[in-house]
Formats: structure tokens, C-alpha cells, sequence
């Protein structure tokens, strides 16, 4: 099983990714191009927290499937260092310090010594996300507090285990592969689609009159 790919997992990956760029189209257009949108504003608010939710999901979902954890979660911060030093590079005023693959990375190894929790991890998580969000010790572009957001890799941890391994759920539809194929790639494609967005962006606005 942990070798395999869990097709509704990938979707939900996916789901995801169409969020997030989405999102950073409309962050980009405000930062860059001076449109004015209202990213603090409630529907924005509750479209990135369900973008961020459903990565944090499959997140802890996922993390009762693979063989090796440690190995994915040192991938995971390996890339959030880059994005930290690239942030620093760019603006060290805020930089991003402890952003949401900081918040996966270090929840995929909070997660290790805890699957023996199984479905238990569910309340737990649930508990975890009514502890107070910290505020950034600094300002930054991006950030997620390892608590409490990390309840809800738990909550997909105890899913994960529920469907997968308890009850061998799958779902065998072609029609999901296709639309799971981006999800298998969500880290490249959440490390190069802010430099893709801007070139889109700056070629359309640079051939508009």
C-alpha cells in the first residue's frame, strides 16, 4: 500500500494546487500590478484557509502510507529552507521564516512517532486546532505556525488510517487519475509556479496597450 498512489489523495492535491495559484494570481495582481483586491477580506480569508486545509489533509493522510516518512519530510524541509533563503534574497524585511512547507515538514516528522495513534490522531487534531495561533515574531510573506495547524495533518493522519490501512479504500476510476495527475507533482509545482505566474503576468500586461 505505501507504495502506491492514492488516486483520491492526488485530487485532493489538486484541488488544491487550482486554489493556490488561483490565489497567488490575485496576490500578484494586487502586490504587482496594483489591482485592487481585497486579500483580507472574509471570502479571500476563507478561500485560502481551505486551500491551506486541503494540503494540510492530504499531508497527513499520505503520511500513513509512506515506507519512509523521514526521508520525505527532510525533501519537504529541504525545499522550505530554499524558499526561506530565496524570500531573504528578495526582501530579508519578510522573508519567509516559517511558512507552509515549514508547517508539513515539521508536522510529517511530529507525525512519525504518533501513528501508532491510528484514528485516535483525529480528536487530537481536532483539539490541537482550537489552541491559539501564535503571531509571526516578525513580519513575513507566509506563515503557519506549527500549532495549531498541525491538527489537521492529524485529523488526515486518522483519516488516512481509517481508509487505507483499516479498510484497504480505494477508488478505481481513470476519470480521477487524470484529474490526480497534477497532484502527483504538488511540490514542483508549488516551487515554480510563483516565478511561472509572474512571467505570464508580466508578458500579458507588457503586450497590453
Amino acid at each position: 500500500m505505501a507504495k502506491e498512489r492514492i488516486t483520491e489523495i492526488d485530487v485532493l492535491r489538486t484541488i488544491a494546487i487550482v486554489m493556490m495559484i488561483i490565489y497567488h494570481t490575485a496576490f500578484d495582481l494586487r502586490s504587482f500590478y496594483s489591482w485592487d483586491i481585497d486579500l483580507f477580506g472574509r471570502s479571500w480569508e476563507v478561500f485560502r484557509v481551505i486551500t491551506v486545509s486541503a494540503f494540510l489533509l492530504a499531508s497527513g493522510m499520505s503520511s500513513q502510507l509512506s515506507s519512509r516518512p523521514l526521508r520525505r519530510a527532510a525533501i519537504v524541509l529541504g525545499y522550505a529552507l530554499l524558499i526561506s533563503a530565496v524570500t531573504y534574497i528578495y526582501d530579508p524585511n519578510t522573508f519567509i521564516y516559517f511558512g507552509i512547507l515549514h508547517c508539513i515538514g515539521f508536522g510529517m516528522l511530529l507525525l512519525i512517532p504518533l501513528k501508532k495513534l491510528k484514528e485516535f490522531c483525529i480528536p487530537l487534531g481536532v483539539a490541537i486546532l482550537f489552541l491559539p495561533t501564535p503571531n509571526p515574531l516578525a513580519p513575513t510573506l507566509d506563515f503557519y505556525p506549527l500549532f495549531p495547524w498541525v491538527g489537521l495533518m492529524m485529523i488526515g493522519a486518522g483519516i488516512g488510517h481509517f481508509l487505507y490501512i483499516r479498510n484497504s479504500f480505494i477508488i478505481h476510476n481513470s476519470k480521477f487519475k487524470i484529474l490526480a495527475l497534477p497532484g502527483r507533482y504538488a511540490l514542483l509545482i508549488y516551487m515554480v509556479h510563483q516565478p511561472i505566474l509572474l512571467g505570464i503576468l508580466y508578458a500579458v500586461f507588457s503586450l497590453t496597450p
